[in-house]
């Protein structure tokens, strides 16, 4: 739990109050995301929001810069969550307050995502930027699809289906200001009357959203868990796998072929996210869940060891209830444990490939000059703990001080 009886900035206050400051955070050990070891005894300068400077010295005490003492703290890029739920401005401020400083939002209901990516970038509201996918492009996708998108209503009773209306759709989510496309090539898992294992769109449906999304330089993600899900979503030239619990050793060589990124939502299929409670339904999810574990563990240490890019995220909400259980933190964690990710590349999979994944590695994701100011603090090393990732101690976000722990 993050201690905000310590926190200096009041992040319920409005955004505009919080503007870019420059900076020079002396004296910090950085980890600077791109998979090079720790640096003791540097400064890491922002001015305008920006990286402008990293040095061996501390530079002297300027007019108009804020300088903080790091006194030896861990300094890394802002965490990136490559696959989130949020869709309120209290849901936003959760992962930033979390050292959260850019999510990926796949899938939202009512285009609530939508607008709280826009309140934070218009700086009415803190939070993480966001890059958000206004819908879930699947055969069923549901009564809050079809009322943001009444042009496909006449599905309601069927399915949605071909290439021609899975493009239609596509262009309809990109009309409501899409920065990235989901679609679905298997069943959820979260919902007990779901089957997983059984794919969703075919791979030439997949091909026709890849083919519009790609118009408009957005890549797209797939849903998927089932082994001929993820082989035809692969195969259709999507960006990324999200889940890929079931995928076989022949679709993994051909995500290393092809580039395709492994999103494998660790955190969400772990005990931390077994669902609380005592239905029917919570029961049933609660057996599957540790069912595909093992699966999908082992699936990602062989993609890890055949080269494919891992990357980071909870497919969390960061809603209140959600509180202390689904954190990038979590997802590092099991990497480390069960995948065989060594710490610094379970850093770089939740900094750097997560830029990769959005396509904005050219100005976040590292810590480099010229790259936007998104940092995050730790009092221990996470390294050798990944425990200490669940408590910033000062997050940087655009060069806006976000959060501020005592003593800094």
């Amino acid at each position: 739990m993050f201690l905000r009886a310590v926190t200096v900035l009041v992040l319920a206050l409005a955004a505009t109050l919080a503007v870019a400051q420059d900076l020079d955070l002396v004296n910090a050990t950085l980890v600077d995301g791109t998979g090079a070891g720790p640096r003791p005894g540097v400064t890491v300068s922002v001015r305008g929001g920006r990286i402008a400077a990293i040095s061996a010295r501390a530079p002297e005490s300027r007019p108009g810069v804020r300088q903080i003492d790091l006194k030896g703290r861990y300094l890394i890029p802002g965490l990136i969550d490559a696959h989130a739920h949020i869709e309120s401005p209290a849901a936003a401020l959760r992962a930033l307050e979390s050292g959260v400083t850019t999510a990926r939002v796949l899938g939202d209901n009512y285009l609530q995502a939508i607008y709280t990516r826009d309140l934070v970038k218009q700086g009415r509201v803190p939070g993480p930027e966001m890059l958000v996918s206004p819908g879930h492009i699947r055969p069923k996708p549901g009564m809050a699809f079809f009322m943001v998108y009444p042009e496909f209503a006449d599905a309601i009773d069927g399915e949605l289906r071909g290439p021609d209306r899975i493009g239609a759709a596509t262009r309809a989510l990109m009309a409501k200001g899409a920065d990235v496309i989901k679609v679905g090539a298997s069943e959820r898992a979260g919902l007990a009357h779901t089957d997983p294992r059984r794919p969703e769109l075919s791979e030439d449906e997949m091909r026709a959203a890849v083919a519009e999304a790609g118009k408009e330089g957005l890549h797209v993600a797939a849903h998927a868990h089932a082994r001929e899900g993820v082989a035809n979503a692969v195969r259709a030239g999507v960006r990324s796998i999200e889940h890929g619990t079931w995928v076989d050793d022949e679709t993994i060589a051909d995500m290393k072929r092809r580039g395709t990124f492994f999103v494998p939502t660790l955190a969400a299929m772990s005990p931390l996210a077994d669902p609380r409670g005592d239905s029917a339904d919570d029961m049933t999810l609660r057996l599957r869940t540790q069912s595909m574990m093992g699966p999908l563990r082992a699936a990602v240490g062989k993609a890890h060891a055949m080269g494919v890019p891992i990357v980071a995220s909870t497919d969390g909400s960061y809603a209140e209830d959600d509180i202390g259980r689904m954190r990038v933190a979590h997802d590092i964690a099991l990497m480390r444990e069960f995948c065989g990710l060594t710490p610094l590349e379970s850093i770089t999979a939740a900094t750097l490939n997560g830029a990769r994944v959005m396509g904005i590695e050219s100005r976040t994701g590292t810590i480099r000059v010229g790259l936007e100011a998104d940092l995050v603090a730790y009092d221990g090393n996470p390294l050798e703990d990944a425990t200490m990732l669940f408590e910033p101690r000062l997050i940087v976000s655009d060069g806006r001080v976000a959060v501020e722990g005592l003593g800094l």
